[in-house]
């Protein structure tokens, strides 16, 4: 699970969206509370200031925007769909 954390973190700081996507997808910790609670217990244990925790607040903060976009399988998304 820290593993998975540190690298989503890399690819949310270099804002690499659709590696993130894949990562979270294929392991599973996307959609995992228990992945998402270390991550926020990690942010509020390390010191303000620390590249770790602002990398970690960057991804927590951002979670629902790519989160929350699930395209459909097989079917191409059009500038219309909503």
């Amino acid at each position: 699970m820290i593993d998975v954390l540190h690298r989503a973190a890399v690819y949310w700081e270099r804002g690499e969206t659709a590696a993130l996507k894949e990562l979270l997808k294929e392991t599973g910790m996307g959609e995992n509370p228990a992945f998402w609670q270390a991550a926020q217990a990690l942010s509020e244990v390390l010191p303000e200031g620390d590249k770790e925790k602002q990398m970690l607040q960057g991804l927590l903060y951002s979670r629902n925007g790519f989160m929350s976009r699930k395209e459909p399988e097989g079917k191409q998304q059009s500038m219309f769909d909503v």
